[in-house]
């Protein structure tokens, strides 16, 4: 009887966590499926922040309504939790947003830019989706490759500002993104201490369709005639 009780109640527990895993799962699709892509890349409605208050919010909101760089930024974090070098990853890709959108501000062309991030967003998802991944070495490098290209669009909603909307743009975007990467950094770490393996490689699949409906769409605009 006690072995039948004991068989039971670990049936009911595997069942409860992968209701939870799946629940999981559900919110970071719903969180990353807001219907904000209209919005995307123009916080204030396309006009460059003219004070210190414009310039942070501004920053705040650019990675927040751009569902591709919400996405990747999330991608980031749940990659940092499963690699031995952890939170050095987002920091890494915030810093190298910052250089990207320095390029932009300075006129350097980073070829291709939308294609790219949007690829990025379906790469990291892959890589989630992997359960042998590369070292950490080499996803750091890629996101301070991509981090690159996704601070370079950054800067389209603040070229042509003064500089006190500028810096505090900058500061807005890249708290907000560190913020969010922890965020998914510890939710990833928690959820992998607890064995529930799946729940990274099922977040995956979901950014990999993210980045594939904006890769499309990058495709399809750059083939257009304009």
């Amino acid at each position: 009887m006690s072995y039948r009780i004991a068989a039971l109640r670990s049936i009911g527990a595997g069942l409860l966590s992968k209701a939870a895993n799946r629940g999981l799962v559900g919110a970071v699709a719903l969180l990353l499926l807001l219907p904000l892509p209209s919005l995307a890349h123009h916080p204030l409605g396309g006009r460059v922040p003219a004070n210190f208050a414009e310039g942070f919010l501004s920053g705040l909101a650019h990675p927040i309504i751009g569902l591709d760089h919400l996405a990747f930024v999330v991608a980031v974090g749940l990659l940092a939790a499963v690699s031995t070098w952890g939170i050095t990853i987002p920091a890494a890709f915030v810093l190298a947003a910052m250089a990207g959108t320095g390029l932009h501000l300075a006129e350097i062309t980073l070829p291709a830019a939308e294609l790219v991030i949007a690829g990025s967003v379906l790469g990291f998802g892959v890589l989630l989706a992997l359960c042998n991944r590369p070292q950490s070495s080499v996803i750091t490098g890629l996101t301070v490759l991509a981090g690159l290209f996704h601070g370079f669009a950054y800067g389209e909603a603040i070229f042509g500002s003064e500089p006190m909307p500028l810096v505090a743009y900058l500061a807005g975007f890249t708290a907000v993104q560190m913020g969010i990467a922890i965020a998914a950094f510890l939710l990833g770490r928690q959820l992998t201490q607890r064995s529930t393996v799946h729940f990274v490689q099922r977040a995956g699949l979901v950014i990999c369709g993210i980045g594939v409906t904006f890769l499309a769409t990058a495709l399809l605009n750059s083939l257009l005639p304009a």
